[in-house]
């Protein structure tokens, strides 16, 4: 006879009591992440950024533009015959964040995070010297970069890598050919400051698998403020004979500021249930216990909230899942997906809990988020929501 979880939970929690994790206020001030520019191509073009390089030394005429919107991503073309103004390189790059309003300025003692997709061809290759597709600067002629993302060949590997520039500190570094021809996706945080005071951190993924997450302290800090750019920035001295026509497509691209906001903790058990109970059989869950619902899709959890004004909040679901396959849901707000099949990998064991987050809009008032299975194995245990705005 198959047992499914809630009977299995309900056997197990008769004998033993799980202890909780301690209380903590229903709501608090915490740190958050702030959506500051979520550029769409089509509608904006390349008005997203604060400065376009496309072909500043007017090296190859026929290939402009060599940066354009192409569907719902940023493109960059890279030409052998492009040269930039120091002509041992080639460079076409965007600059900052741009919205209606003005350009973003990323400030010391701040802490920012960009997320992306990028699409890497066969055709950009790692090189023995320099290929960088991702770097922060200060803005001005002639400084050097803060961090660098590249395309390096290493003891003759293709990878991919980031760095902390001025120390040379390597944050993290996977193969590269594995991640040719797909969308992959990058997760990355800069805490501004001088020497320990800064840091950064970079997450790599493919296909929802985490190929690198690493963080690394360093001086991420020159002066006046930090700007990122993104493209295809190489130097001609390459050994391997990679350097040949090539692009790079980034779509998805958003930039988010930690600000102080507050916190609201819902806890699952009071939320409205179908198709599930309530136990306490497993360490480690907030409040009076934790949700487990049915093995079919379609069982949810929803919570409601009410928010002090309109705007993006940061939706956090905190979760177990004790087996070996993921268990995607859909998250919606106020009736409409907002996330379709959010998945939520497994921890390795019921007593670890995670948490998987999304920005989402929230009405001025009264608000409804719901997660429904959207698979036979139901939704993971989930012991609270967090909204932070």
């Amino acid at each position: 006879m198959n047992v499914t979880r809630r009977q299995l939970g309900a056997l197990v929690g008769a004998a033993f009591l799980a202890p909780a994790l301690p209380a903590r206020p229903a709501s608090a001030a915490a740190p958050a992440w702030k959506l500051m520019w979520a550029p769409d191509p089509a509608a904006v073009g390349l008005r997203a950024f604060e400065t376009i390089e496309d072909d500043r030394a007017d090296s190859h005429p026929a290939g402009q533009p060599h940066i354009y919107v192409e569907g719902d991503a940023f493109r960059f073309n890279m030409h052998t015959a492009d040269r930039d103004t120091s002509t041992d390189r080639q460079r076409q790059e965007v600059t900052g964040n741009r919205n209606p309003d003005g350009y973003l300025r990323w400030l010391a003692g701040e802490t920012w995070r960009v997320t992306y997709s990028m699409y890497i061809p066969s055709s950009l290759k790692a090189t023995t010297t320099f290929t960088h597709i991702s770097q922060t600067k200060m803005p001005g002629t002639g400084t050097s970069p803060i961090t660098v993302t590249s395309l390096r060949r290493v003891n003759g590997v293709q990878t991919i890598e980031h760095k902390i520039f001025e120390s040379d500190t390597l944050v993290g570094r996977t193969e590269l050919e594995p991640l040719h021809d797909k969308w992959i996706d990058t997760e990355y945080e800069i805490k501004i400051g001088d020497g320990g005071s800064g840091s950064v951190r970079w997450v790599l993924r493919s296909g929802g698998a985490t190929l690198v997450d690493a963080t690394r302290t360093g001086d991420t800090f020159l002066g006046d403020r930090v700007r990122p750019k993104w493209g295809i920035y190489r130097s001609l001295g390459d050994t391997s004979g990679s350097l040949q026509n090539c692009y790079l497509l980034l779509r998805d691209m958003r930039a988010y500021k930690q600000v102080q906001a507050t916190a609201t903790r819902l806890e699952a058990e009071n939320a409205t249930i179908s198709q599930g109970v309530v136990e306490s059989n497993h360490a480690g869950f907030s409040g009076a216990g934790f949700v487990n619902t049915d093995n079919v899709a379609g069982a949810y959890v929803e919570w409601r909230h009410t928010a002090a004004a309109a705007g993006p909040a940061t939706l956090t679901v905190r979760y177990a899942n004790g087996t070996g396959a993921d268990r995607p849901a859909d998250l919606a707000v106020n009736g409409r997906v907002v996330a379709s099949g959010l998945s939520f990998p497994a921890t390795g064991a019921w007593t670890t809990w995670a948490s998987r987050s999304v920005v989402a809009d929230l009405a001025a008032g009264a608000n409804t988020v719901r997660l429904t299975a959207a698979t036979a194995g139901g939704c993971p245990n989930l012991d609270y929501l967090e909204v932070v705005q």
